[in-house]
């Protein structure tokens, strides 16, 4: 009888394995048209040349680019996934680590945008196969604002609160002092200090003083990567020293040694980084729109390519009409969704097949009635074909335990 449980519960999971995460993730973008009111008529695709169908699986060669698959497939509704092919499962890249202190200004910042590079979070920038990421290391100062507090003749410095009692500095006022109105003495960090800002740093600097002498600057591990890459090439070293520049850090770039490694994830036929995903969803998503083989709004299209990017697919990557952690629905990657049941598995990546030629619809289709791809609940459950099989075994499966 325990064996059958066990087997029963095994079948039950079924549907979640195949939903786990694959490194071709990396090479693809995925939408799920969950939305309601979005239907799709697959009938001319599996009458079209040049398709590849199986398993409720549809693959043609891309529109915008024919050396890439489009995949649909059916799961409670329609996903569509642009998928570059790998042509091999081992890729290189070069890096390096080290420690620095820094202070950057949100111009900063906005310099590194202008220069192309994408912000991720805090202080992770990314530029095609290049990726800069600043860890912030934490003092052991203070853990909030309370444990901190001003001291001096004028008020002057921002140190711990048990400092403070103790502190004692020259009478004299300079003029910089009136830039303290515009911060305040906080943790920053780990670290007590005057919590940096635009207008702060520049008030300093207008009087002559450099910021970095009176913010206590924190200090980060940076991580600089460069994949698919043995070593960097003259034109990595420039967008590299280009943003470390703008961030006011040049002098870090000096002197760097940098390593290379080997690891086992596929490297497309295309260069993932430097494809352009964007276009190639919205190309995609217009062509079948203007075939009539899926009816969404130019809208819904827009929204949907506006967050498309390299690795927006699978399980918990995968874009859809999901709900915000602000409540509101909206394209988003489903991780980004408010309360995600996000998995934590991996399956072994598995190379995707292109038909021969490029595709061609029917001249003439009948047209049945559409398939709705919208549906109540935006996830997939256990109640899929292994629930059934397990209540049509379950009988069988304590018949023979019993005995």
């Amino acid at each position: 009888m325990k064996r059958g449980i066990i087997l029963i519960i095994f079948l039950m999971l079924l549907p979640l394995a195949s939903a786990c995460y694959s490194p071709m993730d990396n090479l693809a973008v995925e939408v799920y048209l969950n939305k309601p009111g979005i239907s799709y008529n697959l009938t001319p695709l599996k009458s079209a040349e040049n398709v590849l169908i199986e398993n409720n699986t549809i693959i043609y060669r891309s529109h915008y680019d024919e050396r890439v698959a489009i995949i649909l497939r059916e799961a409670k509704g329609l996903h569509l996934r642009i998928q570059i092919p790998a042509k091999s499962f081992n890729s290189s890249y070069t890096y390096t680590r080290f420690n620095l202190s820094f202070i950057f200004p949100n111009e900063s910042l906005k310099n590194a945008e202008k220069l192309g590079w994408k912000i991720e979070g805090n202080y992770v920038f990314r530029k095609q196969n290049l990726l800069v990421q600043i860890s912030s290391l934490k003092g052991n100062e203070c853990r909030s604002d309370n444990e901190c507090a001003t001291g001096g003749c004028s008020g002057e410095i921002c140190t711990t609160r048990e400092n403070a009692k103790n502190i004692v500095s020259i009478c004299v006022y300079k003029d910089w002092y009136k830039c303290l109105q515009m911060t305040s003495c906080g943790c920053v960090n780990g670290v007590c200090t005057w919590k940096p800002n635009e207008d702060f740093e520049k008030c300093l600097k207008s009087h002559g003083v450099d910021p970095s002498k009176i913010i206590k600057v924190a200090s980060g591990e940076v991580l600089i990567a460069a994949y698919n890459r043995e070593k960097l090439g003259e034109e990595d070293l420039k967008e590299l020293k280009e943003l470390f520049n703008v961030l006011g850090i040049s002098c870090a770039f000096e002197n760097l040694t940098f390593k290379t490694e080997k690891i086992d994830m596929p490297k497309g036929i295309v260069d993932e980084y430097s494809f352009n995903f964007k276009e190639a969803l919205r190309e995609e998503l217009k062509w079948l729109k203007e075939n009539e083989i899926i009816n969404i709004t130019d809208d819904d299209i827009e929204a949907i390519t506006s967050v498309a990017e390299r690795g927006k697919a699978g399980y918990n990557s995968q874009i859809g009409w999901y709900e915000t952690k602000e409540g509101k629905m909206a394209w988003i990657p489903y991780y980004k969704s408010k309360n995600p049941l996000l998995l934590k598995c991996a399956v072994a990546p598995h190379n995707v097949s292109l038909p021969k030629g490029k595709i061609a619809l029917p001249t003439s289709t009948s047209t049945p009635t559409p398939s709705s791809s919208s549906t109540p609940s935006p996830r997939e459950g256990i109640c899929g074909t292994s629930f059934i099989a397990a209540l049509t075994l379950l009988p069988l499966i304590i018949k023979r335990c019993g005995k």
